[in-house]
């Protein structure tokens, strides 16, 4: 009786990848001419098809695309839409001048601020802004995702 389990439970064994193949895909498995592989509305996914990678946000800085950053998770002061687009001309609030919101133009490429000025984030945006009254002179949009 035992040797009749162990022949069984050895059968099963060996059976057990050719059971757990999906139908068209088992090694011995060759349609005839004319004959589909898989089930019929499947499309190609028997065939090994992989999807293409998404395509990366981009940003535009300075005329050149280039890939956006993953950054950090963003909160916006307490107070504050997380979604308001500012536009040039207009003035950053002083708490977005805060030192949590500047960010190093160095780790992320970007040209020097001119004197009075710092990089700023806000939400998936970056400002160049003043200093001194928030005067906003330039923007690149979706530099972060």
């Amino acid at each position: 009786m035992k040797h009749l389990l162990a022949a069984a439970v050895t059968l099963s064994i060996l059976a057990a990848p050719a059971m757990a193949a999906p139908y068209g895909q088992h090694p011995d498995y060759s349609p005839r001419p004319g004959q589909s592989q898989g089930h019929p509305g499947q499309g190609n996914w028997n065939q090994g098809a992989v999807k293409p990678p998404a395509p990366k946000p981009q940003y535009t800085y300075d005329g050149k695309r280039y890939d956006a950053y993953r950054g950090p998770a963003w909160k916006a002061p307490k107070g504050y839409n997380a979604r308001h687009k500012w536009k040039r001309g207009e003035k950053l609030p002083k708490i977005y001048r805060d030192r949590v919101y500047v960010i190093d133009y160095r780790a992320y490429r970007l040209k020097a601020p001119p004197r009075g000025y710092q990089w700023v984030r806000v939400d998936r945006d970056i400002y160049l802004a003043s200093m001194q009254n928030g005067l906003v002179s330039q923007i690149v949009f979706n530099f972060f995702y």
